[in-house]
């Protein structure tokens, strides 16, 4: 099932940094998505989603779903006409699994935004507001590359690594088998993981990074 989930959305996965969803903990109708930045086909999926992250008292909950995860940041908005005086939203950011975590300090910066809209905006569920919403986290966060270079950056220091990984398991599987490995497989081994190496110090030497440090 779970399969199926991910490759109704696959596409938008791999496409960009995160998906963005407005989730209610709705205290008549129950959990649900009320606005999202791409058609979610499964609500039962999100209604799962939004009810799992809701059985914790964190504030930032994390699920992982194998090939992708959702961070999700719970967010309290006062409304004196419901229980206890508030009514309880949910920020929801699906990423793909090659994606490392996206830092606390984006996700309050998130929940900033989403408060500037207004309680009367957000406790009436104005779609356009939630819009507006989404468009603002994708012209900071994606557009912008907010947080893409170290991203990038990241995954090519992890591919790199992991030739390296697979070359030396491959050295010692081999010594394992046959007790001994020539010297030229082992030669032809070094060179490309040394060619690994290479991309790993171009990707740290990179516009990238030192663009990435100096914001």
């Amino acid at each position: 099932m779970m399969e199926a989930i991910y490759n109704s959305f696959k596409d938008e996965l791999i496409r960009y940094p995160f998906l963005v969803i407005v989730g209610k903990y709705d205290q008549i109708l129950g959990p649900r998505a009320l606005y999202s930045s791409i058609d979610i086909r499964d609500e039962e999926f999100i209604r799962n989603l939004l009810r799992d992250a809701l059985n914790t008292k964190n504030k930032f909950v994390i699920l992982d779903f194998q090939k992708f995860y959702a961070q999700i940041c719970k967010i309290e908005v006062e409304d004196k006409s419901a229980r206890g005086g508030k009514q309880l939203y949910a920020i929801i950011l699906l990423r793909h699994e090659e994606y490392p975590l996206l830092p606390i300090l984006h996700f309050k910066k998130i929940e900033m935004m989403f408060h500037r809209l207004g309680a009367e905006r957000i406790l009436s569920d104005d779609l356009n507001g939630f819009k507006e919403f989404i468009d603002q986290v994708e012209e900071i966060y994606i557009k912008k590359d907010a947080i893409l270079p170290l991203e990038s950056i990241n995954l090519q220091i992890r591919s790199g690594v992991n030739t390296i990984q697979g070359f030396c398991e491959l050295i010692l599987e081999e010594k394992r088998k046959h007790g001994k490995i020539s010297e030229e497989t082992v030669l032809s081994y070094v060179e490309l993981m040394l060619d690994s190496c290479k991309d790993i110090i171009k990707a740290l030497e990179g516009d990238d990074v030192s663009n990435s440090i100096k914001k």
